[in-house]
């Protein structure tokens, strides 16, 4: 199962993320269950950097141009070639 389909929040897949962490970090868990966890952990990893994206290109700001106050997408569109390259 892919985490978007297990997983239909950020909070609840960056809580299971947390638990994953915590665990691995233990030391205690087998090396089977470890392999098994750094990979949910990898892909739940990517669902939430996906997520992130998803709300940074929701959001806008305000930038004064002369008198008035237009809406700017966060992301600058430079950034994103960049980041793209």
């Amino acid at each position: 199962m892919t985490a978007k389909k297990k997983y239909k929040d950020f909070e609840s897949a960056l809580t299971r993320l947390e638990e994953i962490t915590e665990r691995l970090e233990s030391g205690e868990a087998p090396l089977e269950e470890s392999l098994a966890l750094y990979s949910e952990g990898v892909e739940i990893a990517g669902f939430c950097t996906g997520k992130l994206a998803e709300a940074e290109k929701k959001i806008t700001i305000l930038k004064e141009q002369g008198t008035k106050l237009v809406e700017v997408p966060l992301v600058d569109e430079e950034e994103e070639k960049e980041d793209e390259a």
